[in-house]
């Protein structure tokens, strides 16, 4: 069997098929966000602030810097909000399949661990909520009727052309973040396989694994970075 090709852990619960590789991950992803954001911010000081604050201040620096480039709104803690709690749950996310994957060995492999943004559900349903979610910054702004009416703007005739447009915005706000991550854990799936076989063979594929995992860092910093970027463009479009 091809090593990119392992079973997924499904359970059917009322006709619904549920990945629990996916809720385990996502689910430790979202404890570790919220771990860091209240431990790291319990005791804030507007004095000399500990290191733990100074990192949290750094992320939130950040993302308002995002947004500066972004939008005149650079301020609304709304938005802000948004942007950090993005920003390092895919950046954790990214990463949880690049130090190590667990397969089980059964008859048919099936894979418990890997990084949840290497599945195209995760990443098209972030990307899902995030157009929504630019769409209720709109309307709680200017209104449904606005909202309805920016669909047939410039021209009524071009409404195709802007319903379309939302939907492949959609597809490339998602699929940019999926396909990124998922070659880099096929990637390091074709280096750990090498790794058993043989000792010479182990130690020339060693090397370039530690490689592209500190490369794999690297893509997941630049893609969680990027997909909160493109957040901060989409959000600043409704704020017009």
């Amino acid at each position: 069997m091809d090593i990119t090709e392992h079973a997924r852990p499904q359970v059917v619960w009322f006709h619904l098929t549920f990945d629990l590789s996916i809720i385990l991950t996502t689910t430790i992803a979202s404890i570790i966000v919220f771990l860091i954001a209240y431990l790291f911010t319990r005791n804030p000081t507007t004095s000399v602030p500990n290191k733990w604050q100074n990192f949290m201040e750094w992320i939130l620096e950040f993302v308002k810097n995002i947004m500066n480039s972004s939008m005149v709104a650079s301020n609304n803690l709304f938005i802000i909000s948004t942007g950090v709690s993005l920003l390092m749950y895919l950046f954790i996310a990214n990463l949880m399949g690049v130090p190590f994957s667990i397969i089980t060995v059964q008859e048919h492999s099936v894979a418990w661990w890997k990084s949840p943004t290497a599945d195209a559900h995760v990443t098209m349903t972030l990307a899902i909520m995030i157009i929504a979610y630019t769409h209720f910054i709109d309307i709680r702004i200017h209104g449904f009727k606005h909202f309805v009416v920016s669909f047939f703007k410039p021209f009524k005739v071009l409404f195709p052309i802007n319903a379309i447009e939302q939907l492949a915005t959609t597809l490339a706000l998602g699929l940019r973040l999926f396909g990124n991550i998922y070659a880099g854990e096929v990637m390091l799936a074709l280096l750990a396989s090498a790794v058993t076989h043989g000792f010479l063979v182990s130690l020339f594929a060693s090397v370039p694994m530690l490689i592209w995992q500190a490369f794999c860092i690297f893509i997941g910093a630049i893609q969680a970075y990027i997909f909160v970027t493109l957040t901060m463009v989409y959000i600043a479009h409704r704020l017009e």
